[in-house]
């Protein structure tokens, strides 16, 4: 009401200092005389006139285009926009201010507003920067109008929608190893459990030979054989990786959570560059897993740039953990909590061998480390500078 009032009260003021203006001129005419005088006068008419023709037209028909450098990009990017306003010729002003709406929750902009005086031209255009671009699918949808005459007497304004939409994708990076003991194993094949009951996976015995471990050796065997035998297990083409990603959030800070992502991302990238099959899974209102490769990287990384976190803990129990058996699954979540430790039993009784992944700047939890190391369960620590703790 009082903004109102005072909107009022200046477009009052400002009429009366245009009467007072043409009542000058007028007057100075009237007593100078002369071509001078009077054409000012006559000027100052014009221009009133002017202004009243042109508050009659109509703000409609103004679309807007806007042409984006990029539509996929990575979290801390920049994206330059031009906005392009299409405009019929017969449609005068003397000034309109283009404002183009960003939203916060996309990045840091400026400039993105051009002021324009009159013109027959039927396009305006004018360039801006997103900088800091955040993760996520983004939409410029709104651009503001404001129209006003030279003496600031009225002022019109008018809203155009146009969508343009564009993805963030989380940064990631191509680390220099993939976390754990059994690297080197999962990428030459050998399974996971194997490791953890290899007396049911025994396929015979081979004589020793130099470089093999002393714990793989037939000791019955070699007795009865005055030799050296060592015990052969089963081998198989790579049961592969699987890379889980927890959206729970209880403490974790925004900060975190958005790390934890970006190291989800991370080790995707690099277990697709050495491993043929690897498994993505996210826990939306349950477990959703999809086959990643080189070719289909990108749609992990649009489900990644989706997510949000979620109040919701880990399941202990899941029938999917049944088909990861023989896999090394990776982990990641922005914080420790009971039910991480009792999803990661629950694993190894499936016999999959876990690895919790913690993004580098998360609440150390001693105690849950704790117990998940008296599970059998590596915890890892991602630095994003490729080290792993």
């Amino acid at each position: 009401m009082i903004g109102q009032a005072v909107k009022l009260i200046g477009t009052a003021l400002k009429f009366l200092i245009l009467v007072v203006v043409v009542a000058g001129t007028y007057a100075y005419a009237m007593f100078q005389g002369g071509f001078v005088s009077w054409f000012l006068f006559y000027s100052v008419l014009t221009i009133i006139a002017l202004t009243l023709v042109v508050a009659m037209f109509t703000l409609r028909g103004y679309k807007v285009e806007r042409k984006l450098s990029a539509t996929t990009l990575q979290s801390g990017e920049s994206i330059e926009v031009e906005v392009i306003v299409h405009k019929k010729r017969y449609q005068p002003f003397f000034y309109v201010r283009v404002y183009d709406v960003v939203p916060r929750s996309i990045g840091t902009s400026s400039h993105q507003r051009a002021l324009f005086f009159f013109s027959f031209t039927n396009k305006l255009r004018f360039k801006y920067k997103i900088n800091q671009l955040r993760r996520g699918e983004h939409q410029l949808s709104t651009t503001q109008f404001s129209f006003g005459d030279l003496f600031g007497i009225f002022e019109k304004k008018y809203k155009v929608d146009s969508n343009s939409t564009f993805l963030v994708y989380p940064r990631f990076k191509l680390l220099d190893k993939l976390p754990g003991l059994l690297t080197s194993q999962i990428e030459e094949g050998i399974r996971p459990d194997q490791a953890i009951d290899e007396e049911r996976s025994l396929a015979g015995v081979r004589s020793y030979a130099p470089g093999d471990r002393l714990t793989s050796i037939n000791w019955k065997q070699s007795a009865r054989t005055a030799k050296l035998m060592t015990k052969e297990f089963e081998t198989f083409r790579n049961d592969g990786a699987v890379i889980l990603f927890d959206p729970y959030v209880n403490q974790a800070s925004s900060r975190t959570f958005e790390q934890s992502i970006e190291l989800a991302a991370s080790l995707i990238a690099t277990a697709v560059k050495r491993n043929p099959q690897v498994t993505f899974s996210i826990r939306t209102s349950s477990w959703q897993a999809y086959d990643v490769s080189n070719a289909t990287l990108a749609q992990a990384l649009r489900l990644l740039s989706k997510v949000q976190p979620d109040s919701a803990t880990i399941p202990s129990v899941h029938k999917m953990y049944r088909d990861w058996r023989g896999k090394t699954a990776y982990v990641v979540c922005s914080e420790l909590n009971a039910d991480v430790v009792g999803a990661m039993r629950m694993m190894k009784e499936q016999k999959v061998l876990p690895h919790v992944v913690l993004p580098d700047d998360v609440v150390d939890d001693q105690i849950m480390i704790q117990q998940l190391k008296q599970k059998g369960v590596q915890t890892h620590i991602l630095r994003m500078s490729g080290d792993l703790g």
